[in-house]
């Protein structure tokens, strides 16, 4: 199975087993799943499924798709992998969507994997029920707010431990000369992990945290059995220390709001 074979798998699979007290919209070529989360505003992810569809079908389906979110108060952001439809983005700038983000997506395998060697000075935390408040606040402002690149609130931490409850997710939370430095979660569903949310503070990137991170998330991963990991890389940076671990370019993650 190619890679993005395998990527498209693991959506389907992630389409299929949504949670209890989410909602999944099957319109035209388009899956919405729009879920409650800690008891905040409803959060609702999009994405293609159906290549087959002709650009008049996506065009209707996205008119009844943008009607259905707003009934329920969810933002219309799409994404998808650009290898997989590749004229989609034309079709849906004219309907006055814009493109935010492109990032490069990347997977690796048990076979190609090159763990990273822990720094002395990085030491990792396995989030859980037991975690103190601050720790979990310190999770939350460093990963939502991209270590401090980028002023917003970050969620609530009721939303993190709602999170954290799902099966088969770890959340890792770094630490350099003891403070808060780092952040990255997983998500695994039948063999394919997602790594996500791999973020280092501003003041304390060029000193192996990311790597540390995404090495023990992907380690622990292939440990329990897993097949296939995959993440997308927000820069070039970021993709060459992904490549360092093992990790290989395979589509390109489009996100339209």
């Amino acid at each position: 199975m190619t890679d993005t074979d395998r990527f498209q798998t693991w959506q389907r699979d992630s389409l299929a087993s949504h949670e209890d007290g989410s909602e999944m919209l099957s319109i035209g070529p388009f899956r919405a799943v729009v879920s409650e989360a800690g008891g905040a505003s409803p959060v609702g992810w999009v994405t293609l499924i159906d290549g087959a569809a002709t650009e008049a079908e996506t065009l209707k389906s996205l008119t009844k798709l943008r009607t259905a979110l707003k009934k329920r108060k969810v933002t219309l952001e799409i994404e998808y992998d650009e290898d997989v439809f590749p004229k989609v983005g034309k079709w849906l700038e004219g309907a006055g969507l814009k493109l935010v983000e492109r990032n490069q997506l990347m997977c690796c395998r048990p076979e190609s994997f090159k763990p990273f060697p822990l720094p002395a000075e990085v030491h990792l935390t396995q989030l859980s029920s037991a975690a103190t408040p601050a720790e979990l606040e310190a999770f939350q402002t460093i990963r939502w707010t991209d270590g401090g690149e980028i002023d917003r609130p970050a969620p609530p931490v009721e939303r993190l431990r709602a999170d954290m409850a799902r099966a088969g997710s770890v959340f890792l939370l770094a630490w350099l000369e003891w403070e808060p430095a780092g952040t990255g979660v997983s998500h695994a569903l039948k063999g394919a992990a997602e790594i996500v949310g791999v973020v280092t503070r501003k003041d304390r990137r060029r000193r192996g945290v990311a790597a540390a991170i995404t090495s023990e998330l992907v380690r622990r991963h292939f440990a329990n059995g897993g097949d296939f990991a995959f993440l997308d890389a927000a820069n070039e940076e970021a993709a060459r220390v992904y490549e360092r671990l093992g990790f290989t370019r395979f589509g390109a993650n489009l996100i339209y709001r």
